[in-house]
């Protein structure tokens, strides 16, 4: 039986490499087929890259769903019709089909992986700072108890690597979206997003520690520098 107690771990970096050298990231607590690529796989966004790294590590590309990713809140319940497409006017997808691939692109922003307890309903996320502050955790929740009837108290959260606070310094615009105070110079999304999670009834939340701006040997970052290139997050259905 699992336990309700609320949990949170915070941790660095976990590369699983395998004999083709291809680098990814996962939680090890998520107990579903999940991943965050790292920069040495290459673009994502560039379908040939993202087509070799998934022949590397057996996904097959054609079950994959995209989301378009507008910096918006709207979370699509997918099917396996939409596989190969991308979902437009999207930054969320959910499923409780099988065989069947989520994807989001991030260079900063953070990919958040959610599934249900016994792992029947997977969700993924692409929450930049826009995102979070409009509502789209509260979205994916909401398909979860709409769509499937499972209630935020049985949502597995895991927020992938992620600009830190320590490399996220802000205007006010953001500040208040937050209502952070104005002499905070940086903000923590994943603080926030723990928050908002918290809120709304979820206990488990995992959070990777890394920060894809100063760690530029494993991550691209338009923050740090502005680029097209994406690390690519992928969560598939058992």
């Amino acid at each position: 039986m699992q336990n309700d107690e609320t949990t949170t771990e915070r941790k660095g970096l976990t590369m699983l490499v395998n004999l083709k050298e291809i680098s990814y990231i996962k939680e090890n607590m998520l107990k579903i087929p999940h991943l965050t690529t790292v920069k040495s796989c290459g673009n994502m966004k560039d379908e040939q890259q993202r087509i070799k790294f998934c022949q590397a590590n057996n996904i097959n590309h054609k079950e994959i769903v995209f989301a378009q990713q507008v910096h918006g809140t709207f979370v699509k319940k997918v099917s396996k019709q939409d596989c190969g497409t991308f979902i437009a006017e999207c930054d969320g997808l959910i499923t409780n089909e099988k065989n069947i691939t989520l994807a989001v692109f991030t260079a900063d922003c953070m990919p958040v992986f959610m599934t249900s307890r016994d792992y029947s309903v997977i969700a993924l996320v692409h929450a930049g700072w826009r995102g979070l502050a409009g509502g789209i955790l509260e979205s994916a929740l909401t398909s979860f108890k709409k769509d499937f009837g499972i209630l935020p108290q049985d949502v597995f959260t895991y927020i992938g690597p992620h600009i830190s606070k320590c490399c996220y310094e802000v205007g006010s615009d953001v500040k208040k979206a937050f209502d952070v105070p104005e002499s905070e110079k940086y903000l923590s999304l994943s603080e926030q997003a723990e928050k908002q999670l918290r809120s709304f009834g979820v206990k488990r939340v995992y959070v990777n520690g890394n920060c894809t701006c100063h760690e530029d040997q494993f991550f691209f970052s338009y923050r740090r520098e502005p680029t097209e290139s994406r690390m690519l997050s992928l969560i598939s259905s058992l």
